[in-house]
């Protein structure tokens, strides 16, 4: 059977690809023959497909998705990362972590790696608001501006501590 992968960036599908593949196959070896004909990382590809709704798990067979169709699309959505006088624009998947696109910036901008683990992704701005790099991306159109920074102190110039506890053992 045949089924045809759409990339989607900014609700428009500017590319696709088919691809002859068997229901025994599975959903992460179809995106290793494919993604080179869309120009992406079968682990990016694999990140975002689906249909509608319904996120494709890459260990599962093909044929367990194909109640959902033939035809199956990939989302893409544009971050301007800016690490201090640098920036450049990448495209991610929508339903992978912020975590991928720290890890990315760190790499582009050739951060060491014990200097990456100390680095935030704020929003907007440098002192914009923090992102959980455990949350996903989401889908948006349009570019959104991300900054790579260095923590800062906490608001009003509060340093973090661990609370201090007394016992009374009587």
């Amino acid at each position: 059977m045949k089924i045809l992968i759409e990339v989607e960036e900014d609700d428009k599908v500017n590319r696709s690809a088919e691809c002859e593949v068997s229901p025994e196959e599975s959903v992460d070896a179809l995106a290793k023959r494919i993604a080179g004909q869309l120009g992406l990382e079968a682990e990016e590809l694999v990140a975002d497909l689906g249909v509608g709704d319904v996120r494709f798990e890459p260990n599962a067979r093909v044929g367990d998705y194909i109640e959902h169709g033939k035809r199956w699309r990939h989302r893409r959505v544009c971050i301007d990362l800016r690490f201090e006088s640098e920036s450049n624009t990448h495209r991610f998947p929508a339903h992978s972590t912020w975590a991928r696109v720290r890890r990315w910036g760190c790499k582009h901008f050739h951060v060491s790696a014990d200097a990456c683990i100390n680095l935030e992704l704020r929003e907007g701005s440098p002192t914009g608001p923090p992102l959980n790099e455990s949350s996903e991306i989401g889908v948006f159109t349009g570019c959104k501006t991300v900054w790579l920074v260095k923590p800062g102190p906490e608001p009003n110039g509060a340093t973090t501590r661990k609370a201090q506890c007394r016992f009374n053992v009587r």
